[in-house]
């Protein structure tokens, strides 16, 4: 009897195994079949993107402000957790039709988990030309938006009518001689004429709390110059103009009414490679000989990002670490490789806003 006791437990302990077994397995297969599901899972792009305005006529005295603002719907992967990137296409119709259909479209990436882009008059009226429609002429783009996360997918197009303008480009500048420089006009810093006539604008550094103060001539002389009055007045031969404390500034300076302004304006390195990691920028200097901004100082090993006045509002990033260039709004970042002193240097695309080109070389 002993025996076939000993004989019944073994068999139902055996039992009992193979149930777990069984279960487990179960769960395994079930894992299995949930990961092919999450990754086989449809995913839709719900709706049209929304453009407005339908219809712009773009002018040169509006190239800053904005031109049109593309928003859409959200696009829901089955992964929640990952951030999903949005990026924005643009083409001509006849390029959207047939095999090589939106290969030759422009793209201008929106962000991460972002539902909308603003492009600016002068962005929107170089890619209209790029494009082949005529200064003055009315023409028609289309677009559409790319959401990825694990696979691209993309919206349904839509299009609306552009007519761009002839740029005008002036030679006119103002010159800034000052303590800075050792009131000098023909070394000074130059602010060139904007889109308005007499209207002048540019970037200055002043990184000497003693040496804020500076005058404007209309020429590399003093045969005319300008002061201020306090006020935000231009005054001829007037007392000396200056900023409240040393930092980057955008100066701007109207001949046509006699008034200038000063308003804080710095790009900085932000990112695990810079001094202030991600909680804060590390200023750069406008070097205005050089027409470009830079840095120089330590890095370390890590991501490296430009942002404008220490806010994302304004931010670039690049995609990769061989072709030096950043794009407005990219979620990428450059990798410093070691850690060492360089010299980091940033300038934007004269022609496309939404570009930027930089160097980082080890000293």
């Amino acid at each position: 009897m002993k025996i076939i006791y000993n004989n019944i437990w073994f068999a139902f302990l055996a039992l009992i195994g193979l149930g777990l077994t069984s279960c487990e397995n179960e769960d395994d297969a079930s894992m299995y079949v949930n990961d092919e599901l999450t990754t086989l899972k449809k995913v839709n792009f719900e709706g049209t993107p929304q453009v407005s305005p339908r219809d712009i006529v773009l002018t040169q005295e509006m190239q800053d402000e904005p031109a049109i603002n593309v928003s859409w719907n959200k696009v829901v992967y089955p992964i929640a957790e990952a951030p999903v990137e949005y990026t924005l296409q643009f083409d001509v119709p006849s390029d959207t039709l047939g095999e090589t259909a939106w290969q030759n479209a422009t793209n201008i990436i929106a962000g991460s988990d972002v539902l909308g882009k603003q492009l600016n008059v002068k962005t929107l009226n170089t890619m209209a030309k790029s494009f082949g429609i005529q200064a003055d002429t009315k023409g028609t783009l289309v677009y559409r938006v790319q959401a990825y996360m694990d696979r691209a997918i993309f919206s349904k197009a839509g299009a609306f009518k552009v007519t761009p303008y002839s740029e005008t480009v002036s030679s006119a500048v103002v010159y800034v001689p000052g303590t800075y420089q050792g009131w000098d006009p023909t070394t000074a810093a130059t602010l060139p004429e904007t889109s308005q006539s007499g209207v002048f604008e540019g970037v200055i550094t002043f990184d000497d709390p003693a040496a804020l103060d500076f005058k404007f001539t209309t020429g590399p002389n003093w045969d005319e110059n300008y002061g201020g009055d306090g006020n935000g007045n231009l005054v001829q031969d007037g007392d000396n103009a200056f900023v409240p404390s040393i930092g980057s500034y955008k100066i701007r300076i109207n001949l046509n009414n006699l008034t200038w302004m000063a308003e804080p304006y710095s790009f900085g390195i932000i990112g695990t490679a810079t001094p202030g990691g991600w909680d804060s920028d590390t200023d750069m200097t406008y070097n205005y000989q050089e027409g470009l901004w830079e840095f120089t100082g330590d890095l370390v090993a890590g991501a490296l990002k430009f942002r404008l006045n220490d806010e994302w509002t304004v931010n670039y990033g690049s995609q990769n670490n061989t072709d030096f260039v950043a794009y407005l709004d990219d979620p990428g970042a450059h990798n410093v490789e070691a850690a060492g002193t360089y010299r980091v240097t940033f300038m934007i695309d004269n022609e496309d806003a939404s570009v930027a080109y930089y160097t980082l070389e080890a000293q």
